[in-house]
């Protein structure tokens, strides 16, 4: 800028120079002089005006550059050293943001296509709503193009459209029934909210199969059970068939038995034995989860249950010195099975005992109270807690971490309290595992 500045005045100089020469010639009555001088200053007046005026194009093109977002033109260094470098540097700014924000976009772009999650996001123009983009599950879900206008969005799924406008487009959290192409209604979990950017808004909309959801859980469920069942089936069958297959050559060896063949045959008939009477005892334990007798349900006092289930393992607290605190709140009674519900707190209550027996300081809580019109009971102990890798197969049929466990106690818990429309959760809390239980008041 320095540099232009000093040019222009060096050029103002010349002209007033020559003008000042060609004053004296006309005054000396030179005049063919006079006339090429003349001339001269003409010609650098001109000069001045073309040298200001690509300085100022070249500025102004770099101006309309920015504010249009086109940074596809190309300066000459030199040239920008010279004159206008400040404002080329933020041109070359701009134009590095630009490239980055593309890039961006791209990237952002990629990852909304490749989620298996229906997204639409629409834009507030005034008083009206236009689509800013619909990602390739959307549309592959509801076979529908990438329109950009809210009417043709109508005309293709006006159930959804019906329910934005019956939301007012506000944030939400629900469900929604939707035919797709003729075929039967399906339900989706429809999740909204609202974000504002530079005086933009922004409506989003995610939309998901529950029956995905489902199907999901329902396969990663049965592929965990298949698992431990087929784990313990092999462990029975291997020793099964090898010791079937000794067996079979001391007998094919010799039709006179020494004492001590005698000997190896009751030890592997015995083994075999003990490994049948397990395999019985895995599929009695898999009929008492598949066959579970549907509740008696009676009218019962809640905290009696509780008590009673509590009293029955008094001789476990007192072999391992365990320390049981009980803390009554309420005397509901609930329309429940007596039996199944006593053997649900005895089950979770074994397992609070064999989590806390080996330690030095052996605490179990009980907890029975009234909240948000709900019955909690809380079984809380102080031992190391269930491991992060663990936590999600707990519930999984004949899953134990118990040398002596069979795996049906927690699963076999969570069937009956969800037969009594009740829920089973565990957490961790302050250095203890606890246990919730809760049921709706009637």
């Amino acid at each position: 800028m320095q540099s232009f500045h000093f040019k222009v005045f060096m050029r103002i100089l010349l002209i007033l120079g020559l003008s000042l020469g060609a004053t004296w010639l006309f005054v000396q009555q030179y005049s063919y002089t006079f006339f090429i001088s003349i001339l001269v200053i003409i010609g650098c007046l001109i000069e001045l005006y073309n040298y200001q005026r690509k300085y100022y194009s070249i500025i102004d093109r770099l101006v309309l550059a920015m504010i249009y977002d086109d940074f596809s033109l190309k300066s000459n260094k030199k040239q920008a050293n010279e004159t206008f470098h400040n404002l080329q540097t933020l041109y070359q700014k701009l134009q590095n943001e630009q490239e980055q924000n593309e890039v961006k976009e791209l990237v952002y772009l990629n990852i909304l296509n490749n989620l298996e999650t229906g997204i639409v996001i629409f834009e507030r123009d005034k008083e009206t709503w236009n689509i800013f983009l619909i990602n390739d599950y959307f549309a592959k879900l509801f076979d529908i193009p990438k329109v950009k206008s809210w009417n043709n969005l109508s005309r293709l799924l006006p159930n959804l459209t019906q329910h934005l406008e019956q939301l007012e487009f506000k944030e939400s959290k629900n469900s929604l029934d939707m035919r797709i192409e003729g075929e039967e209604k399906q339900t989706f979990i429809l999740q909204t909210s609202i974000t504002t950017s530079q005086n933009q808004e922004f409506y989003i909309v995610l939309l998901d199969s529950i029956q995905k959801v489902l199907d999901k859980k329902e396969k990663d469920t049965w592929e965990n059970l298949m698992k431990v069942i087929s784990h313990e089936i092999m462990n029975s069958l291997t020793p099964i068939h090898s010791l079937a297959h000794n067996t079979l050559e001391i007998l094919e060896e010799d039709e006179h038995l020494t004492a001590d063949d005698m000997d190896d045959l009751k030890l592997s008939i015995q083994t075999i034995a003990n490994r049948t009477d397990h395999l019985r005892q895995f599929i009695d334990n898999y009929r008492r989860l598949t066959m579970l007798p549907s509740p008696q349900k009676a009218w019962v006092n809640s905290a009696e249950i509780l008590t009673n289930s509590a009293a029955i393992l008094k001789p476990l607290f007192q072999q391992y010195n365990i320390a049981l605190q009980t803390s009554i709140d309420t005397q509901m009674s609930l329309f429940w099975d007596a039996k199944q519900m006593e053997q649900v707190f005895i089950n979770i209550l074994t397992n609070a005992i064999y989590a806390v027996k080996n330690l030095e300081e052996k605490r179990i809580e009980i907890h029975l109270f009234e909240r948000n019109n709900r019955l909690w009971i809380d079984i809380i102990d102080n031992g190391k807690g269930i491991p992060e890798e663990i936590k999600a197969k707990i519930f999984i049929p004949f899953y134990t971490t118990r040398e002596d466990g069979a795996g049906i106690g927690l699963p076999l818990s969570k069937n009956i309290v969800e037969m009594h429309n009740g829920y089973l959760t565990f957490n961790r809390k302050d250095e203890s595992t606890y246990f919730s239980i809760n049921f709706p008041i009637a």
